[in-house]
């Protein structure tokens, strides 16, 4: 069972079920590291034959805390968690987030994690 995580200490932990895409039907799971350099775990959970979810990835992110990326971790490491999974690689096109900020305009690759290219929060300082 999955619990939705939302929030935390830097209000960027979740649990998003995929509805859509390659994708469809897994869980992915990104809750702070404790430790430097600040960033997240990203887990995916897929369905197994019994119906109950097994972890299938588990790595540490690329995006970090108050890097001034106003996507969601899951949103932004897409592209990283679908290339380790094989099913997406540079050059091809950027998974489009389900619920993208307002004014986030086309989405770019930024030291290995997506942005959007017209929308970017001030960061915050490292904790």
């Amino acid at each position: 069972m999955f619990v939705n995580i939302t929030g935390g200490s830097n209000n960027n932990a979740a649990a998003r079920f995929v509805e859509h895409g390659p994708l469809q039907g897994d869980v992915i799971v990104n809750y702070p590291t404790d430790d430097a350099p600040y960033a997240y775990w990203v887990e995916a959970y897929a369905p197994g034959k019994s119906d109950h979810y097994a972890r299938i990835l588990r790595y540490r992110s690329i995006t970090r805390y108050g890097d001034g990326n106003p996507l969601a971790v899951a949103d932004s490491e897409m592209p990283e968690i679908m290339e380790r999974m094989g099913l997406w690689k540079p050059g091809d096109a950027l998974p489009i987030p389900p619920h993208a900020p307002k004014g986030c305009g086309p989405l770019v690759m930024r030291r290995g994690e997506a942005w959007c290219k017209t929308l970017r929060i001030a960061s915050t300082p490292q904790q």
